[in-house]
This record gives structure tokens, sequence and C-alpha cells, in this order.
């Protein structure tokens, strides 16, 4: 049965089916291809909104910067004062301790005079009206 078929038909058919493979394999590489350049298109979009929010980062980062800046000038100029308060504080504070000392020192070396009577507070009303 094999010496009946002729051989350009054995090889035509052989070159149908290569021809068919080849179609096939062609087939499957354009919807590769197709896929390839949606994601490079999804790709290509994505990296510009990721440029773009780098910038935005970028700039949030430089006022960030600033109001830092801003706000350790302002920070350090209230220590710098809080830090005379607080030294005029002690400075007043001991001058007030040594006033006290002082009374102190005073009133035991004076003699114990008699307090004088405070009137009730409803002879002052009375002596108001």
């Amino acid at each position: 049965m094999i010496a009946t078929i002729p051989v350009s038909l054995i090889v035509e058919i052989t070159l149908g089916v290569l021809l068919a493979a080849t179609l096939f394999c062609c087939v499957r590489l354009e919807t590769r291809l197709r896929n390839l350049r949606n994601d490079q298109a999804t790709l290509s979009s994505t990296v510009r909104a990721l440029n773009g929010a780098i910038g935005a980062a970028q700039a949030s980062l430089a006022g960030l910067r600033a109001a830092a800046t801003e706000a350790d000038e302002n920070l350090g100029r209230k220590v710098k004062s809080a830090r005379g308060l607080a030294d005029e504080l002690s400075v007043l504070t001991s001058a007030g301790e040594r006033i006290a000392s002082r009374m102190e020192t005073a009133r035991a070396v004076q003699p114990e005079k008699a307090p004088r009577a405070m009137p009730a507070f409803s002879e002052n009303f009375r002596a108001a009206r």
C-alpha cells in the first residue's frame, strides 16, 4: 500500500503538516506578542505614575524639611528664652530665700510684741455703712 502512494504526495502531505505546525506556532507567537505589548503599555503607565509619585514625594519631603527647620529654629528660640526665664526665676527664688532668712533672723532677735487685736468682720462692715 505504501508503494502505491507517489513520493510527491508524501512530500506534499509532510509539507502541509509542517505548514500547519508553523501556522499554529505563529498564532501562538502573535498572541504572546499581543500580550507582551499590552503588558508593556501597562508597565509604561505604571512607570509614569511611579515617577509622578516620586516627584510628589520629593516635593513633600522638601516641604517637610523646611517645616522641620522652621520648627527647630522656633523651638530653639523658645528654649533659649525659657532658659533665661528659668535663670531669672532661680535668681529671684534665691533672693527671696535670703530675704525670708533675714526676716526670720530679725524676728528671732526682736522681742515679741503683742499683736494688735483685729476687729471682727461684722464691726468692719458696720463701720463701712
